[in-house]
């Protein structure tokens, strides 16, 4: 229908125009916008590349200017997630597996360049972009530190292994839940402040939610036992792309560990409940 953005409801969009000749290239949906149309990135449109100059976040406008670096950029942000409310939980003993309402606070502090042949970082540069808040629907587990550590789980080893399992279920959704990997986001750490545990969150990306998050919570045996299978069955030695690599990754895909993301989802999946 007319009034439907087909961009998606992250907000409104924001218009790509080339400064020089005021020619408007695309649109990029307002939950995108930070990540790439941010003062000095590289915005690829139908083949050709350009370097933004100005983020008009008032006026929903980036003004850009064709150029071909010999570097890629990569937007880091900061991410909190606050729970809400709880719709639904198991209690697995050393495990816990949660549905319910949370509070998503991202903000895009800074971007690395990249040489496209190499990706040799050349340097961080920082930005002054407002945080941006999403109320959503998530679910989450927790593990006791105690059934890590007996699993062989080292605890400077937990928020890699964390991190590690949390983007490969990220990637695993999608086999359960009609969506896309950028559809849903995700947080783990081994301390949170509203579970008191090692935690790790996977959430919608649309405000209110879209169904993904209560997916992954109904059949969350299955979801996870792909997920781990897919990190153990992988060729790498300590992670790629495939498995516990991420192209959205707001830290830079670090700090990773796949062995204990192994060890994290066998402790998940010898409680949970099939």
């Amino acid at each position: 229908r007319p009034e439907v953005d087909l961009r998606g409801e992250g907000g409104a969009p924001v218009v790509v125009v080339e400064a020089a000749t005021g020619r408007l290239l695309g649109t990029v949906d307002g939950g995108s916008s930070h990540f790439l149309l941010h003062p000095g990135a590289v915005y690829l449109h139908q083949g050709v590349s350009y370097v933004v100059d100005e983020l008009d976040l008032a006026d929903g406008c980036a003004l850009v200017h064709a150029e071909e670096p010999d570097w890629s950029t990569h937007a880091r942000d900061v991410t909190d997630v606050s729970v809400v409310s709880v719709r639904s939980y198991v209690d697995a003993g050393p495990v816990g597996m949660f549905l319910g309402e949370v509070d998503v606070t991202s903000q895009v502090v800074s971007y690395q360049r990249r040489r496209i042949a190499t990706g040799e970082v050349i340097d961080t540069r920082p930005l002054d972009l407002p945080a941006r808040e999403l109320r959503t629907v998530a679910v989450w587990f927790t593990l006791s530190p105690e059934s890590l550590t007996k699993a062989g789980v080292d605890p400077s080893d937990v928020p890699g292994g964390l991190h590690a399992a949390e983007h490969a279920a990220i990637g695993l959704l999608p086999l359960i839940a009609t969506c896309d990997r950028w559809d849903i986001g995700g947080l783990s750490t081994a301390l949170h402040p509203d579970t008191e545990a090692p935690t790790v969150f996977v959430y919608d990306g649309h405000p209110g939610g879209a169904g993904f998050a209560e997916r992954a919570y109904g059949t969350a045996a299955t979801w996870l036992r792909a997920t781990r299978e897919a990190i153990a069955e992988c060729a790498c030695e300590t992670g790629c792309p495939s498995c516990v690599q991420s192209p959205k990754c707001g830290n830079g895909n670090n700090p990773l560990s796949k062995v204990d993301a192994v060890r994290v989802l066998d402790v998940v999946l010898a409680n949970l409940p099939s």
